[in-house]
């Protein structure tokens, strides 16, 4: 296992009689102490919620950038809708 860092607080479980007779058979197995089997389980679960709320930013980040872009799109068109009209207008009035 890692290096050691100094504890300084605890979380206290409550589990069946069955499960606890689980951690310890694998604790032995593994030659680890059943605390470092439930904190080696707990920092992957930190890790994985922390990578899911990475990604839930990066994704709504680009979200709104996406939503920016289609926004001056749109913008754009109705400029050119507009040009496009004074054009025509221009044109059919100079036919005439």
């Amino acid at each position: 296992m890692g290096t050691k860092s100094i504890k300084d607080d605890y979380i206290k479980i409550r589990v069946t009689s069955k499960e606890k007779k689980k951690l310890k058979i694998i604790a032995e197995s593994k030659n680890m102490t059943m605390s470092e089997i439930l904190l080696v389980a707990t920092k992957k679960e930190i890790e994985i919620y922390e990578e899911k709320e990475k990604n839930h930013k990066k994704i709504y980040d680009r979200a709104v950038a996406t939503e920016k872009k289609i926004q001056e799109i749109k913008i754009n068109l109705e400029k050119r809708k507009v040009n496009n009209k004074k054009g025509f207008l221009n044109k059919f009035i100079k036919n005439k």
